[in-house]
């Protein structure tokens, strides 16, 4: 679990925190290996927090109550959000490469023109998510519920679809 210091940092906004980060944990950290954080932000409570254009890279968010949170164009790449409630969550531009989504609950979400290339969705819930340009090559959506979503211009290539279910997305220019 993060800290309350942790958590004051995140709230402060993305100037404090990325200042922080740079201090703390350098430029050329590589993601690949355990970072100087060490702070787990499992099951912690962010639900309404304005973290635009953080870099959120490699966090353990899973559990973690995001629900109406601003993530827009923030970097969530290969971070853990393993059943994170994501509840009308504002991920537009967002980079989430090769990202743990499994079970996310993500309904209603904005994700358009965010990029989840190669993430895992298996059973995650994205209904009634809008994922206009959205980048889902080499996902894994096996299982997810992407039923009234807004899949127009979204790139599938190479992702694995078995048993999503669709009733009721939009499906144009895929």
């Amino acid at each position: 679990m993060a800290n309350a210091k942790d958590i004051i940092l995140l709230k402060q906004g993305v100037d404090t925190w990325n200042n922080w980060r740079l201090q703390h944990i350098g430029l050329n950290q590589d993601p690949s290996k355990p970072n100087l954080l060490k702070a787990n932000f499992s099951k912690v409570d962010l639900s309404g927090a304005n973290l635009r254009e953080f870099n959120l890279t490699g966090f353990n968010l899973s559990r973690a109550n995001l629900s109406r949170a601003n993530l827009s164009g923030a970097n969530l790449s290969r971070a853990n959000l393993h059943e994170a409630i994501c509840h009308m969550t504002n991920l537009r531009d967002a980079v989430l490469i090769d990202t743990n989504l499994t079970g996310v609950f993500l309904r209603n979400a904005d994700l358009r023109g965010a990029n989840l290339s190669g993430s895992d969705l298996t059973g995650a819930n994205l209904s009634g998510s809008d994922l206009t340009g959205a980048n889902l090559s080499g996902t894994n959506l096996r299982g997810a519920n992407l039923r009234n979503t807004d899949l127009s211009e979204v790139n599938l290539s190479g992702a694995i679809l078995n048993g999503v279910i669709l009733k009721g997305a939009i499906i144009s220019r895929v």
